[in-house]
């Protein structure tokens, strides 16, 4: 046949050869709609710069690593949204990295007030045993011990043994055990809220009080920890306010802390009239429940990760170092914690071990949520794909010859589709695209455009008389004139969707493959098949003019 030497021909030939070897060498990257897992569509807090970006997918891929999980894929959505991917579908661990990605992980240590080292002082985080790393246990029934050294910057080092100078003062002496001190304690945080107020109503304040002065162990709640003193390391304004409402006084005050700190911290049903108080001076309300009955409210929204008390060695007393010129600087320092088991100790050391390994978030995270799909239901959705797409073959087929109650011209349509198909997935297989019910959705509808290009193809062709080559190439150019700005119309209109989509992260993966699949078409396939059937009517021509 003269159509298989035309170029156009001849070049979707080799393109379609060429997607399929990508197809089989290379293979197809199903996404989790196909393989199952898990996709986390976050919500920064703020917009944020391509760099912050950059950053911010760079810390997530380093958590979602360190977690141990494989598969994985974290891409930006605009400039607040981040997705993650990953094959985790166990309901336990999928929690455990929510719970670690919704964390923007700004470590702090202070004393009184004062910030002695952050997360970014922290150049390594050590995982050998000889050097303290890991668990404890005791006997049985008591709570397991973890423990996790880390080495500071030298800069970081010396602030922090300048900044614990001193800090234990002697109380009593023992003959045995020499001087006994009472050693001034540091706080570390996570997470500690900044540009806030802190709202606490008088019994939370009591009740929290209680709590923390008893303390929770498997929580890391230190016994005899005072509330104020967490508070002033917290460095977070508060107003405790009574059951009647807050005083002149405090409104006063709120109204001097708005300009600095924006938004109002308040627990979980708090009175719907001060919260309009709080409303109307301009504050922005934060509602956070308690986490656990078990755990101070205070504690929790403070970031509060544990309480430990300077040692007279740290302190440069043991042995005595009179000037802080010639204090012992210490970089190598050691965080330690409890668990109410082995499996539970095990998950906290690790929990901070990622997040001190892979630095902060340069912006808070907002919200959080998830889809998880089990690898069935991704093998029953391959399925029903596969299915819908042969029922749609047959029904165009049997559309196509109803129309033209031509049988040779249903031939040629089809396999015009089926090529764009694969040289559609082809190209995914090149790019490296991961393929999921939206994107098959895509290729879907770009080969339903793809029809209808020929079914207008066919109608401009078969249009009156078939005469000459010379008329069935105008009709054809006629032809591609509509098809073209029928393409571009519908490209136009997907490209919204591919670049501001935002957390409709799935909506790209449908625009992306409908523009390759149009683009492919009109490049491709669509001038091969008007080749073929050029030469189908010319055959057709001569057969009845014979006759």
């Amino acid at each position: 046949m003269k159509a298989f030497s035309n170029w156009r021909v001849i070049l979707m030939g080799v393109v379609i050869a060429i997607s399929l070897l990508s197809i089989v060498f290379n293979g197809i990257a199903l996404g989790v709609d196909f393989n199952g897992g898990t996709i986390f569509q976050i919500e920064l807090d703020e917009s944020v710069t391509p760099e912050q970006m950059t950053t911010i997918t760079a810390v997530m891929g380093e958590r979602i690593d360190a977690f141990g999980l494989k598969d994985t894929k974290v891409t930006s959505l605009g400039d607040k949204f981040v997705s993650a991917q990953t094959a985790e579908t166990d309901p336990e661990r999928v929690e455990e990295l929510e719970s670690l990605l919704k964390t923007q992980g700004k470590f702090e240590a202070t004393l009184n007030g004062e910030i002695l080292f952050a997360g970014k002082d922290i150049i390594q985080v050590f995982k050998d045993p000889a050097q303290g790393y890991g668990l404890t246990t005791g006997s049985p029934g008591q709570p397991v011990q973890w423990q996790l050294p880390f080495l500071l910057s030298q800069s970081a080092g010396e602030k922090f043994s300048h900044g614990v100078f001193h800090k234990c003062t002697a109380v009593s002496f023992n003959q045995q055990s020499g001087s006994v001190y009472d050693c001034e304690k540091t706080y570390f945080f996570i997470d500690r809220p900044s540009q806030s107020v802190l709202i606490i109503p008088e019994s939370t304040f009591s009740k929290d009080s209680s709590m923390l002065l008893a303390g929770n162990v498997l929580e890391n709640v230190p016994s005899e920890t005072d509330i104020d003193e967490l508070l002033v390391n917290a460095n977070l304004p508060f107003v405790v306010v009574s059951g009647t409402g807050f005083s002149e006084s405090q409104l006063t005050q709120l109204t001097n802390l708005f300009s600095e700190n924006p938004t109002a911290i308040i627990p979980e049903n708090f009175p719907t009239a001060q919260t309009q108080e709080l409303e109307e001076i301009g504050f922005t309300i934060k509602e956070i429940p308690q986490a656990s009955p078990t755990i101070p409210w205070v504690w929790s929204i403070v970031g509060a990760r544990q309480v430990i008390s300077v040692t007279p060695g740290i302190a440069n007393l043991d042995p005595y170092v009179e000037s802080p010129a010639n204090a012992h600087i210490f970089s190598q320092l050691v965080i330690t914690g409890s668990g109410s088991n082995e499996e539970n100790a095990l998950h906290e050391l690790k929990a901070l071990e990622v997040l001190l390994q892979t630095g902060s978030l340069p912006v808070g995270i907002k919200s959080i949520s998830k889809e998880t799909i089990s690898p069935l239901l991704g093998e029953e959705f391959l399925f029903n794909t596969l299915i819908i797409g042969l029922a749609g073959l047959v029904v165009v087929s049997l559309i196509i010859y109803l129309r033209y109650r031509i049988s040779k011209l249903v031939l040629p349509i089809l396999l015009t589709g089926i090529s764009e198909i694969i040289i559609t997935l082809g190209l995914i297989s090149i790019l490296k695209i991961n393929l999921d019910l939206a994107s098959v959705a895509g290729i879907l509808a770009a080969v339903g455009t793809g029809v209808d290009d020929q079914i207008i193809i066919t109608d401009e062709l078969l249009k009156g008389e078939v005469a000459t080559s010379d008329t069935l190439k105008n009709r054809s150019k006629k032809a591609f004139f509509i098809i073209v700005a029928t393409a571009s119309t519908a490209i136009v209109t997907m490209l919204p969707i591919l670049l501001l989509s935002f957390g409709f992260g799935k909506l790209r993966g449908f625009a992306l493959t409908t523009i390759l699949g149009i683009l492919i078409g009109i490049i491709i396939t669509r001038p091969a098949f008007s080749v073929f059937l050029q030469e189908l009517l010319k055959g057709e021509q001569k057969t009845e003019s014979k006759s």
